[in-house]
């Protein structure tokens, strides 16, 4: 699902004399919530954040996506060099490199 783009704002009447949105005002702030909502979901499920009482926002880890060894291997033609994704099937990192081959992150 790719992350659609912000509505373009343009010139309208955004609210009615009596103070409720107009119709373009409802359509543009519709819009935006829709992508604004899509974009929190995306963020949320990529990092691990805690959020403190003064609304500070603190970033303590990243998700990758967990996909199988047969997942990584069906879209690696597909996805840019630098991904990343987490192998549940070896249970290890993996990236694609500047190569285009599906490496696995070791450690020592």
């Amino acid at each position: 699902m790719a992350i659609p783009s912000l509505p373009t704002f343009f010139d309208m009447v955004y609210t009615k004399q009596d103070g409720h949105l107009a119709a373009d005002g409802y359509l543009y702030n519709d819009q935006m919530f829709r992508v604004l909502n899509v974009l929190v979901v995306l963020v949320n499920s990529l990092s691990t954040s805690a959020i403190d009482d003064k609304q500070n926002v603190t970033l303590n880890g990243l998700n990758p996506p967990s996909k199988t060894t047969a997942e990584i291997t069906a879209l690696q033609p597909s996805v840019n060099n630098g991904t990343l994704f987490y192998n549940s099937t070896l249970k290890k990192l993996q990236f694609k490199a500047d190569t285009g081959v599906i490496e696995t992150i070791t450690s020592t």
